[in-house]
Formats: structure tokens, C-alpha cells, sequence
């Protein structure tokens, strides 16, 4: 084998390796107890995503849902601040200078350090980069929604709603049922991967806040960048888009579980989950017009810091 054959093949495998992440779903955290009717009309399960020190969150999801008679599952999120550093470690992207991209900041964690992020540019090889300023909260939220959507899979789901603890009800949830089979008449049933019940996210002011863009990677650049921009009103009820924040109340189908799994299993974790979850290429995103199920403004967040920290402190 000449030497240009030997470094061909050398990339070609560095490629492959780092593309089989079987210890990515060795961290999803797994369910084994799901007893309780947590579904509606076109939903085979519906999901809360909830930390278990933040159990006023969950009372707050109840309290919003209870009217329409709605209980959701409380999945016990993965807390990111409590992972060892050697966890994620795992669950980062190692950097090869060989085929991936380089030249903006990343963010770091050192196994045996003092669990502080650490910034650089993303170009050392072999080190271990998560997006710049990725929070170990942010790790925590990514790994919960994958624990979520492999359950999901699992267990044989068509459709899910997954939620987030900082939900806000605007209007009667169960319309999502009938707008499921509205959304199957225009694009098919197997035209949407996932369906958000709002236009937007939102800010503190309640003021939506749009994305149309994609976030860099240094292991993935998505085929079609022009697709992020779309925003296109296909009904009164459904906009087709190609990008958005926000996590916090989406109806994913089978086929939106596969992709999302497959690309996450494939490319690891780097960016925060509403920042990545638009990357797979044919991923296929819809929005409602209009609030039904959005987010609470203002709502209390761990995210950045464990601020649950704060009031076990207060209540002692």
C-alpha cells in the first residue's frame, strides 16, 4: 500500500470510527415504570421532562393540563450538573484535524479538573468540544430529550408529545388531535417528522424570538443551509419551517424519533438540543400559527446554573 493509500485509508477510518457512538445510548437514562393513561386522541404517550429538584415545575405542568383532563409522564431528567466529568467526556465530539472543520470556540470539561468549562478554539486534536459556553445544564436537557425519544422508539410509538417543565397553556390541548389529522390531509402521514404547538419561542417579554439559521459543527455541515430560512404558511393552522428554538412542547412522530436518534448516535452531542435538533438533513419541521401549548416567560431555568441549588440553600 503506497504512502497517499495508507493516509487515505487512515482518514477513511478515523471517519468511521468516530461516526459508531454505541456509548452515546449508554448515557440515555432508561424508564421502567410508566403505568398511568398518559395519552390522548392521535398521542400514544405524552411526556414532561423534569428535574427531580424542581418538583413545583411539574405541579405547574398538572396544575396547567388539569382541566382538560390531561397527566402527563414525569421523566426524571438527567441532571447535568450532577454527571462525572468522565460521563461527559463520552458525550462530547472528539476533535480529527483529518475531516472535520475548525477555527471557531469551543468549550471543555477536563476530566479531573474542577468541573469549570474551559474555552479554545476547536482545533487540538484528540480534545474533547462541546459548543462555546455549552453548559453542563444544556448537556443534562439533550441527553433527557434523547432518553425520551429512545423510550419512545422502543416501545413502539407512532406519536408523542414531549414537554419541557416551563409550559404554558393557551388554549384547549386536545385541538392538537384533530390539527394531527388536519396536518396528515395536507402533507400526508408521512409528511412531518415533528409538530411544535406555537409559532415561536418566546423572551422574557412573551415577544417570539424566530431562528433561521444553523448553528456550526465542526464534524457535520448540513447539505442544503438555504433550507433553515423557510417559513412558509401551508393552511391557516400550519407553518412549514426549516429551523426554531425552543424545546419545550413538540409532537414528534416515528419518523421524527429515528432521525433525531440516528443523527445524535451518529454526531454526538455539541450544541444545545434546540439548537441541534434542526441539523439532520431531512428532518421535517411544522409550527402552528397560533398559541396553543407555548412557553412560560420568564420561568424559572436550570440551564445555566443549578439554580435549584439556591433554594434547597434558602429552605435550610
Amino acid at each position: 500500500m503506497t504512502s497517499v493509500s495508507q493516509r487515505a485509508f487512515f482518514s477513511f477510518f478515523l471517519c468511521l470510527a468516530s461516526l459508531i457512538h454505541a456509548d452515546l445510548e449508554d448515557h440515555f437514562k432508561k424508564i421502567s415504570d410508566k403505568s398511568g393513561v398518559h395519552q390522548i386522541k392521535n398521542i400514544d404517550f405524552i411526556y414532561t421532562i423534569n428535574l427531580d429538584q424542581r418538583p413545583e415545575k411539574f405541579q405547574h405542568c398538572l396544575d396547567q393540563l388539569a382541566p382538560y383532563g390531561i397527566v402527563p409522564y414525569r421523566f426524571s431528567a438527567v441532571n447535568g450538573w450532577e454527571l462525572s466529568l468522565e460521563a461527559i467526556n463520552e458525550l462530547g465530539i472528539k476533535y480529527e484535524p483529518s475531516w472535520m472543520t475548525s477555527g471557531q470556540w469551543g468549550t471543555r470539561y477536563l476530566i479531573g479538573g474542577d468541573s469549570q468549562p474551559y474555552h479554545e478554539i476547536v482545533e487540538i486534536p484528540g480534545n474533547l468540544y462541546f459548543s462555546h459556553c455549552m453548559s453542563r445544564g444544556a448537556i443534562g436537557i439533550a441527553l433527557s430529550h434523547l432518553s425520551v425519544l429512545q423510550d419512545a422508539y422502543e416501545s413502539g410509538y407512532d406519536t408523542i408529545w414531549v414537554m419541557e417543565d416551563d409550559i404554558q397553556v393557551i388554549r384547549d390541548p386536545h385541538l392538537i388531535s384533530d390539527l394531527i389529522d388536519y396536518l396528515d390531509v395536507i402533507v400526508g402521514k408521512e409528511g412531518w417528522d415533528i409538530l411544535f404547538t406555537d409559532p415561536d419561542t418566546k423572551n422574557g417579554q412573551g415577544n417570539y424570538v424566530p431562528c433561521a439559521a444553523y448553528a456550526w459543527r465542526p464534524n457535520f455541515t448540513p447539505s442544503n443551509p438555504e433550507r433553515f430560512v423557510e417559513r412558509q404558511e401551508i393552511s391557516p393552522d400550519f407553518r412549514r419551517i426549516g429551523a426554531r428554538y425552543g424545546a419545550y412542547s413538540m409532537i414528534v412522530r416515528r419518523s421524527g424519533m429515528k432521525k433525531l436518534l440516528n443523527f445524535f448516535k451518529h454526531y454526538h452531542i455539541f450544541l444545545p438540543y434546540d439548537m441541534d435538533f434542526t441539523q439532520p438533513n431531512d428532518i421535517r419541521f411544522y409550527t402552528l400559527t397560533y398559541d396553543l401549548v407555548s412557553t412560560l416567560p420568564k420561568a424559572l431555568s436550570d440551564n445555566g446554573s443549578p439554580n435549584y441549588k439556591n433554594r434547597e440553600t434558602i429552605s435550610k
